[in-house]
């Protein structure tokens, strides 16, 4: 009996541990990742899916604005835009350009919500993702989600930041289909002096 209420607290002591470092690590990466005004940032991204031999190489820029303004300009390996103010969606490729109604897109919406979110609240949250902390060298936290619109699009997103800092470096994103994006991050301006026709929708 003595053994089992040892081995009990013991358990229960690690679980706590455990707990508030989630905890502990989901703050650190909010308070570091919050875009309380304009952020821009150089994105690489990477996409490994089973339709392709080989992987598919991007690069872009990106420009956001709280509460809820972002822009994306591809790079390479051709032009294209993709800008989202409030309820407005602006996509541009090869020259056509197509506005959608936010209502339309599931997967816009949940975009919304995570930066509008990230300037209040945070960009994770413990009530969104089942969430796994891997320290080192490294910040890395597991996330699984548990919202309906995330749960239809990823089974695994995994943020890779500065151990120190909570700065984000790197996103992974494993589809439902089992197809991996990689984001890697740099170049990031907090405070950036942005012009409001960058999210222009029209």
């Amino acid at each position: 009996m003595k053994r089992f209420l040892t081995t009990s607290l013991l358990l229960f002591a690690a679980a706590t541990v455990f707990a508030q470092s989630v905890a502990e690590a989901v703050a650190k990466v909010n308070a570091a990742n919050a875009v309380t005004s304009t952020s821009t940032f150089d994105v690489r991204t990477v996409r490994n899916t089973s339709m392709l031999s080989q992987p598919l190489v991007s690069t872009g820029k990106v420009f956001v604005k709280a509460p809820s303004s972002l822009r994306y300009e591809g790079l390479t390996p051709a032009r294209s835009l993709f800008v989202l103010d409030g309820d407005r969606v602006l996509t541009e490729s090869k020259g056509v350009r197509k506005t959608t109604d936010l209502k339309e897109k599931s997967r816009y919406q949940a975009l919304l919500r995570s930066i509008s979110r990230s300037s209040t609240d945070g960009l994770v949250s413990e009530k969104d993702f089942n969430i796994e902390v891997l320290s080192g060298k490294e910040l890395i936290l597991v996330m699984k989600p548990l919202g309906r619109d995330l749960s239809r699009m990823f089974s695994e997103i995994r943020l890779r930041a500065d151990s120190d800092s909570g700065v984000i470096r790197e996103v992974l994103l494993r589809d439902i289909e089992g197809d991996t994006t990689s984001i890697n991050i740099s170049n990031v301006v907090i405070c950036a002096p942005l012009s409001v026709e960058l999210f222009n929708t029209k």
